[in-house]
């Protein structure tokens, strides 16, 4: 049974580009332009010089995970890059650096409410004896701190 060309490259698990090769330089002969598949076997064994050739991989190879992994990894990672790009242009995403300097003046702004805290609470607490009125002040301006610093979080600066 004589094969085309690219049937011949198929059964051989190769390009069609080696087996046109392999017929320019008379390492295999056709027959009117059709490959007997056991005389080409047996003239491309002996015609190759197996040394310079690179690992030929048989149909069943070519789903190997561990063969195409580059590959995969390549294009799992520009699909996770268009993704975030996608969200970033959605509003889903901000710069990190951003989110950093509001999380850093938030911090601030809250250190500072809370280190002039002490200083504000004992002028009202002064000369005081009721512990209830005492606990009032506290829990009032602990609110306080706590609405300024939910603010800041939010990006409202005060």
């Amino acid at each position: 049974m004589l094969l085309s060309r690219r049937e011949y490259a198929k059964h051989r698990g190769v390009d069609d580009k080696a087996v046109r090769n392999a017929i320019a330089t008379k390492r295999i002969t056709t027959i009117n332009g059709m490959i007997n598949p056991e005389v080409a076997d047996k003239e491309w064994d002996e015609n190759t010089k197996h040394e310079y050739l690179a690992p030929v991989y048989k149909n069943e190879d070519r789903g190997n995970p561990v063969l195409h992994s580059t590959r995969d990894k390549r294009e799992t990672l520009d699909l996770m890059l268009k993704k975030l790009d996608y969200e970033e242009r959605l509003g889903k995403l901000i710069p990190r650096a951003e989110v950093e300097t509001d999380v850093f003046n938030a911090a601030r702004a809250a250190r500072d409410r809370w280190m002039g805290a002490p200083h504000k609470i004992a002028s009202q607490i002064i000369g005081k004896t009721d512990i209830a009125e005492i606990e009032q002040i506290l829990t009032k301006e602990f609110e306080s701190f706590l609405e300024v610093l939910t603010s800041c979080l939010r990006g409202n600066q005060s």
